[in-house]
């Protein structure tokens, strides 16, 4: 499996705009960051976004993705969802494509769309033209819509959501499996359930991917230490956060890291045996 990090930021991205912070001013790659999203490849070629950032378009071009076997939303919040329009490219073949001469606009089948029960109806709502009988050449794509309540199978990944807490809305994370080799990926949360971390468990997760927004608490999502609390519990050998703001640059979120890292136990000993815990960066890929 190939994990490409599109996106890593906060609502804000970074820079923020108009702000003259030495992080938003910063040369290093590393301090520059899409609202999240991710895209997984198979070692066959299945094909899986997480989440549709406001960037998508950019991220995809990026990352040259080509294909979209099927999606996974989070929840609905503008940051994860609103980059929804530019997936048209991957539910249809545009007459421009030189494999598509004929310019039959809709010919592919309906892109599947999994998500819980109130991100549904959320999307439902605000994207309400999507369900809506439309004329030819309307410029929407087309959409499976599925609430995901338990396991399910993508042709060679196995998929899981898992429900979490951000505030007081219910999000989803996700576990993609290949192999018997999982990832984990648990933002915008700032509360598992036991429930939810016995799921996370039964799967052993090599890699973990955490909301770990900043240092000082923060209302809905996990700061450094609580980001750190959970992946010590969770115990994954490699633990990256995400949805990191401007407030921290990628060098001093690690140093922050290796700091408190002896304040956690099962972190010190995976990290001793070969493991790491880091800040994600944009355009990050892990294959494993």
């Amino acid at each position: 499996m190939k994990f490409t990090f599109l996106g890593t930021g906060t609502s804000h991205g970074v820079p923020v705009i108009g702000c003259e912070c030495k992080v938003c001013k910063s040369r290093n790659k590393k301090d520059k960051r899409f609202r999240c999203s991710a895209h997984i490849l198979s070692q066959n070629g299945t094909s899986v976004i997480i989440d549709l950032s406001p960037e998508f378009r950019l991220q995809a071009v990026r990352s040259k993705i080509k294909e979209v076997d099927a999606i996974l939303i989070t929840h609905s919040h503008a940051d994860h969802l609103h980059g929804i329009d530019d997936i048209r490219i991957f539910s249809c073949e545009p007459s421009p494509f030189v494999r598509n001469p004929n310019a039959n606009e809709y010919v592919k089948p309906p892109l599947p769309l999994f998500t819980n029960q109130n991100t549904a109806d959320d999307l439902k709502y605000k994207f309400s033209y999507f369900f809506k009988p439309v004329k030819q050449g309307s410029g929407r794509a087309k959409i499976d819509l599925q609430v995901a309540t338990q396991t399910f199978t993508l042709k060679d990944l196995q998929i899981t959501p898992v429900p979490l807490k951000h505030g007081m809305l219910e999000t989803c994370g996700w576990i993609i499996t290949e192999n018997k080799k999982s990832i984990a990926y648990l933002t915008d949360c700032n509360f598992i359930s036991e429930e939810s971390y016995k799921i996370i468990q039964e799967f052993s997760p090599e890699y973990l991917v955490i909301d770990g927004l900043q240092e000082r608490e923060h209302s809905t999502h996990f700061n450094f230490i609580q980001a750190m609390q959970a992946a010590d519990r969770i115990g994954a050998k490699f633990t990256y956060f995400t949805h990191l703001t401007h407030k921290h640059s990628h060098k001093e979120v690690q140093q922050f890291m290796n700091k408190h890292l002896c304040e956690f136990q099962n972190l010190t000993q995976i990290v001793k045996n070969g493991g790491f815990i880091k800040p994600a960066y944009d355009n990050l890929t892990i294959s494993f």
